[in-house]
């Protein structure tokens, strides 16, 4: 593709009119792969170009901001994702033409997949289970469960007179699900696709305790006199007031990164334990189980939570394995995927067809799908 059709589809994606596959083209960037490009940018055109995706974004959120607020979708994009465009456009788009077709042609005939959304179940220790609502993204803990911006999910649901024990209640979110909750001390947890958060309806003893499957963002309310741990299956986080964000899906390795006050992670297998600043991120190691720390770029770890993706430094079946929980599909090798690690982002609002495609032309792969199975051919 030539620098004029790549500033073609800069100018549509300026007017809105471009097609999905275009918009991730521009929202993806693949660093591996610039390194090799012979393309040299003119930096007065980076800057220009900055500051015209950057006044699109905002522009299309501020349009958009009641239904962003509603599916918590707010699209993000860095300002190295822009300064690439024309870079892309004159070098790495040329490189691509002829894999604009690589999904296979029978996969494109198939109706497109939509990208999650606010989907969750909660259920109660008394055997019942509530089907929560897709038009709200936020439950609120207290006498009663209820929606942020609505009525009770059921009249008296989960409550219990002071002299009783508090109630266990487990939010629970599928594949292609995400939802948000206040618990009754006014911790904020969102809580991403695939996952688990079992919480009581009120906190009485003297630590309040909750656990985690799967991942999720929290924002804890202080609290000196009783503090707020996490349990889930690797690790034990011990806070008075933080910022943080865990990931602890069964088959991969737990991840806590904080971004604000202080964390400390718990070791439960050997009682090893590291106290965690801003900006770190700990990783219990699958083969050592030793505690590893790492100062990282929080906007990573929080992505999903803005609702996009954000790749740095993964590897392809990494990367894969957030995209099944997303849009409940499942990724099958026709041989070993590689180490090798990408840099790159895309929105999370996108449908399924856009983001692979936006896959193959950053890493160097095709895929065959059929239904919700999707083969890595190469």
């Amino acid at each position: 593709m030539e620098i004029k059709n790549a500033k073609e589809i800069l100018e549509r994606y300026r007017q809105g009119t471009c097609s999905e596959e275009e918009k991730s083209w521009v929202e993806t960037w693949h660093l591996q792969q610039l390194k090799e490009s012979r393309y040299t940018a003119d930096p007065v055109d980076i800057m220009r170009i900055q500051e015209e995706v950057k006044t699109k974004i905002d522009s299309d959120i501020h349009y958009n901001i009641k239904r962003i607020r509603r599916k918590n979708q707010i699209l993000k994009i860095s300002a190295v994702a822009a300064s690439l465009v024309l870079l892309l456009g004159g070098s790495y788009f040329s490189m691509r033409q002829s894999d604009k077709t690589a999904i296979d042609q029978g996969a494109l005939q198939q109706a497109d997949i939509q990208p999650g959304g606010n989907k969750a179940v909660l259920l109660s220790s008394d055997g019942s289970a509530i089907q929560l609502s897709e038009d709200s993204n936020t439950i609120l803990v207290g006498e009663n469960i209820s929606y942020a911006d609505g009525p009770d999910l059921r009249q008296n649901f989960g409550t219990t007179s002071i002299s009783e024990a508090p109630i266990f209640h487990t939010l629970q979110t599928p594949r292609t699900g995400a939802y948000n909750i206040v618990l009754a001390d006014g911790t904020k947890v969102w809580l991403n696709a695939y996952s688990s958060l079992k919480f009581p309806s009120r906190f009485d003893s003297k630590e309040r305790v909750v656990e985690l499957l799967g991942e999720a963002y929290f924002e804890v309310a202080p609290n000196k006199k009783q503090p707020f741990k996490v349990r889930s299956q690797e690790q034990t986080i011990e806070v008075l007031g933080t910022h943080f964000n865990i990931s602890a899906y069964e088959s991969e390795s737990t991840v806590t990164t904080l971004l604000e006050g202080a964390v400390k992670v718990n070791r439960i297998a050997n009682g090893n334990s590291v106290l965690l600043k801003p900006g770190q991120q700990s990783t219990i190691n699958d083969d050592t189980k030793q505690i590893e720390l790492a100062h990282i770029n929080t906007e990573h770890a929080l992505a999903w939570k803005n609702g996009y993706f954000n790749f740095d430094n993964e590897t392809l079946a990494s990367i894969l394995s957030k995209i099944e929980r997303w849009y409940d599909v499942e990724f099958t090798y026709e041989k070993t995927p590689s180490q090798k690690t990408y840099i790159g982002a895309v929105s999370r609002s996108r449908n399924l067809s856009a983001v692979l495609r936006a896959l193959e032309a950053a890493a160097d792969v095709k895929f065959k799908r059929t239904g919700r199975k999707i083969v890595v051919t190469s």
